[in-house]
């Protein structure tokens, strides 16, 4: 079964996603990044490029290659990555394929209440949830 984390209470959700994939990158872990569009996934790819000058989190956009541990993509495609980052407003599809699932919401009203939504979904299902307050992990 798909664990799934939300991060609640994000004040950057940017900042919030490098410092998962980093320590996950240590770890070996393959990530898929469910984004809204190519604007979406070029603007994280670019901030993904120019956040750190001392390290470089290697991903690719629109496109699977197994030797890239991040793949970015809008449209949602068979990948054998083992967790899913979701920035879309709904339930990303096949997310149950996953491992993990880790959903991020900032402190926005309409990001709170579309990610409302897909909480209660997910509890309907009977999924596992862990609520992270993003603002007590500092």
């Amino acid at each position: 079964m798909t664990y799934i984390d939300f991060y609640f209470n994000v004040e950057n959700k940017l900042n919030k996603i490098y410092g998962i994939i980093e320590k996950e990158i240590f770890r070996k872990r393959k990530i898929f990044v469910a984004v809204n569009d190519l604007s979406s996934a070029e603007a994280l790819s670019n901030f993904l490029y120019t956040y750190a000058a001392s390290s470089f989190l290697p991903h690719t956009i629109g496109s699977y290659e197994k030797s890239i541990p991040i793949h970015i993509d809008w449209e949602h495609k068979a990948t054998s990555d083992d967790f899913i980052i979701n920035l879309k407003l709904d339930v990303s599809p096949l997310f149950s394929r996953y491992l993990r699932l880790i959903e991020i919401v900032s402190n926005e009203e309409e990001d709170k209440k579309m990610a409302r939504e897909r909480l209660k979904f997910y509890r309907d299902r009977g999924y596992e949830i862990q609520l992270i307050d993003a603002t007590k992990e500092m």
